[in-house]
């Protein structure tokens, strides 16, 4: 299954159920027949801006925050500034190393995946480095001006 498609069965099960722990909803997955880890799950609760909030008897589970497409926007540009030390293009990719042994390749690489930049067509993440991987050369340098764009300067 890929990260779309576990995506939204995730959305389905928090909106069906209340899951109070990412181990509940690993649960719920695997009876899905969808083998994640927690790592994934985590990565993929912060991409679907899913949160933690109370009923009325003060008992937490996940709910998705909903948020318009410029604050999503804005999120991207700040992560950018925040975490990009580089971005060489190289014919149809990008390779875009972060601040280094932060994680954060893994983060930005999942928002990218969520974006509605038609321009990639898949991430691949390390530590501290990922790849953007688009159709086209054109796309690909399309993608290095925005990030070049929002980067802080070195």
């Amino acid at each position: 299954m890929n990260h779309r498609d576990r995506r939204k069965l995730l959305l389905e099960i928090i909106n069906t159920h209340h899951v109070s722990t990412q181990e509940q909803l690993l649960k719920l997955l695997e009876a899905n027949g969808v083998t994640a880890t927690q790592a994934t799950v985590s990565r993929d609760i912060h991409a679907l801006n899913i949160v933690k909030v109370s009923d009325q008897h003060g008992k937490t589970y996940y709910a998705q925050l909903h948020v318009d497409n410029e604050y999503k926007h804005q999120r991207l540009y700040d992560a950018i500034h925040d975490s990009v030390e580089s971005c060489t293009t190289v014919q149809f990719m990008n390779v875009i190393k972060t601040t280094p042994n932060s994680s954060y390749a893994t983060v930005l690489a999942g928002m990218l995946d969520d974006s509605d930049l038609t321009e990639i067509v898949g991430t691949l993440a390390g530590n501290d480095t990922f790849i953007t991987i688009s159709k086209t050369n054109e796309s690909a340098l399309a993608i290095s001006r925005l990030v070049h764009e929002h980067m802080a300067e070195h």
